[in-house]
């Protein structure tokens, strides 16, 4: 009987224990990520931001060249391959221009002009993750000839516009990620927001890849998609 019963205090120290290291993992884990607010996001005050979270930047030659922003690589992540548009392919504003690969997710891109590709950047091809490096610099992504840009650029935000409109959509992934509750009906996301304010919450770096798949889909549709 004493055998016995030192044997359940044993195993009881024991589950306690792999109970205790489990937590303090976990607690680690979470203070080694990023935790984001509005400082943590860049604005260069030349680009101009489309509400796809796409960038553009006007080139000396007349070209533009086209990113995803920070606040879109900040939430996605880590990313493991970008999908091309073949060269000379002809783009529309709004439509489809490249996608991320991060993790077992794929996100498209819209574009932000009316124009044709004339060059992808082959440092992004060859170190997916220059975009997370330098996501307004090296890590552009294509390159394009405008054919409507003047009508392009009215959609579009710089400088004080589009430090208040980023403003915004941070408050609105905030409360679409830290909602409590997330749920579907008929096959729309619905969410409910749970302990989070306008001003309070925590983000933290790559919340996307913790996220399922119809919660992914809502990000896409709501801040990738089109404006409305």
């Amino acid at each position: 009987m004493v055998a016995i019963m030192v044997a359940i205090t044993i195993i009881g120290f024991v589950v306690l224990d792999l109970v205790v290291q489990s937590l303090k993992s976990k607690k680690v884990k979470e203070e080694q990520q990023v935790r984001l607010d509005f400082s943590d996001f860049r604005v260069p005050v030349s680009t101009f931001f489309y509400p796809g979270h796409t960038w553009v930047n006007i080139l000396s030659n007349g070209e533009v060249r086209v990113g995803l922003d920070d606040f879109a690589r900040k939430v996605i992540g880590d990313i493991e391959g970008v999908g091309f548009p073949e060269q000379g392919k002809a783009l529309k504003q709004g439509e489809k221009a490249f996608t991320v690969k991060a993790g077992n997710k794929t996100l498209t891109f819209l574009s932000p002009v009316d124009g044709e590709v004339t060059t992808i950047n082959k440092l992004v091809l060859a170190n997916p993750a220059e975009v997370v490096k330098s996501a307004y610099n090296s890590g552009w992504i294509l390159a394009v000839k405008p054919t409507n840009l003047s009508a392009n650029l009215k959609v579009m935000k710089i400088a004080e516009d589009a430090v208040e409109w980023l403003k915004a959509e941070i408050r609105r992934f905030r409360e679409f990620a830290l909602g409590e509750n997330l749920h579907y009906i008929k096959d729309e996301l619905q969410y409910e927001v749970g302990r989070t304010s306008q001003d309070g919450g925590c983000l933290t770096e790559g919340m996307l890849s913790r996220m399922d798949e119809k919660a992914v889909q809502y990000f896409e549709e709501e801040f990738l998609g089109k404006p409305r």
